[in-house]
């Protein structure tokens, strides 16, 4: 008689079964909010790098009255510099990140790199040279975007043809770059009139060539970088600095091509200056006519999803959907281009 008013507790194995589909349930809830959570940290962290960018271009702006050039390139100057007979090195190029690095907190890289020598400088190159290769190694965290695959581990080895080919090995790469000029063959794409330059569609972050025999295509072989003044389409609705993130694995529409490595993306790297191409439909390395995520071969692309961060010329950091017009983001990228004629968009390359 005593026994019946002591049962055992516990669950029956269809509670349990119950019980354990529902954590089920609730974690499968949860996981995308955890992830959708971490990227939005991520697009934070991104944008905030973007946005010290966008500032260290204001503060050189401020002090040199110029933005720093996207690309510089320099032949035949100074005397006895590269370029010159007995120079073992033909010339003198250097990327944007370099001209910023004081604004960045990268004072000491500053200092231990010369913008005497070319960056691709070496005493395994050229014996006695400055090691301007040993500085670009070196990462930066502001130049990585903490959605991209690989991060801070990341490094690209390859050979730069100027002149000679000069190699070069493990340079630290950066997940941000200029989108400096529309290319030749794009410019109808976006809507511009029979007979526009490239160099009438320069950014605000121009290229900059000294010297005789640079670049003559372009129209001119010496050019200064933009002023504040010079951004005649507004700095809020100029870009500066775009996401190519994911480099020097090339990666199309959010799928690796293990097939394929791209030989640039290193921060302090020549061809962190590009033209933004209007993507052809059907080919394998620009699917369909977009400008944004299709591809991350000097075009604009990011690990967001859903589009891009971008540095504006006024200081600001502003994401950019994938779905703009490719129209829109062309006159987005132009300092002085948008919807004026050839005559009002060519900058003078002697004003002061």
């Amino acid at each position: 008689m005593q026994n019946r008013w002591f049962r055992r507790s516990g669950f029956t194995l269809v509670e349990l079964l119950v019980v354990i589909a529902i954590i089920g349930i609730m974690v499968g809830l949860l996981l995308p909010a955890v992830q959708a959570a971490r990227e939005a940290a991520r697009r934070m962290s991104c944008s905030n790098n973007l946005r010290q960018i966008g500032l260290a271009a204001q503060n050189h702006e401020s002090a040199f009255k110029r933005f720093p050039p996207s690309l510089f390139v320099e032949i035949g100057l100074p005397p006895g510099g590269p370029g010159q007979p007995g120079s073992p090195y033909p010339g003198n190029v250097h990327a944007w990140t370099v001209f910023l690095l004081p604004y960045m907190e990268q004072g000491t890289l500053s200092q231990q790199y010369s913008l005497k020598f070319p960056w691709f400088s070496s005493p395994s190159v050229v014996p006695g040279s400055p090691d301007n290769q040993a500085v670009l190694r070196t990462p930066i965290a502001t130049l990585i975007c903490p959605s991209s695959p690989g991060g801070s581990s990341r490094t690209v080895s390859g050979t730069f043809n100027f002149g000679a080919p000069f190699p070069y090995q493990n340079l630290a790469v950066s997940d941000y770059a200029t989108c400096s000029s529309i290319n030749p063959g794009s410019i109808t794409f976006f809507g511009y009139p029979s007979g526009t330059t490239q160099s009438d569609l320069f950014s605000a972050l121009a290229p900059e060539f000294k010297g005789t025999g640079v670049r003559p295509a372009l129209g001119q072989t010496e050019r200064k970088s933009f002023r504040i003044a010079d951004i005649l389409d507004g700095t809020s609705r100029t870009i500066l600095m775009c996401e190519d993130a994911g480099r020097p694995e090339f990666w199309i529409q959010g799928k690796l091509d293990p097939t394929r490595k791209l030989n640039d993306g290193g921060w302090g790297h020549h061809e962190a200056d590009y033209g933004l191409d209007g993507a052809v439909s059907g080919s394998t390395t620009s699917p369909g006519n977009c400008v944004i995520n299709c591809h991350n071969d000097n075009e604009t692309y990011s690990f967001h999803g859903s589009g891009a961060m971008h540095a504006m010329a006024d200081g600001s950091a502003q994401f950019t959907s994938a779905n703009i017009s490719p129209q829109v983001y062309a006159a987005l990228l132009t300092a002085r281009g948008n919807g004026m004629t050839p005559a009002e968009l060519n900058p003078s390359a002697t004003d002061e």
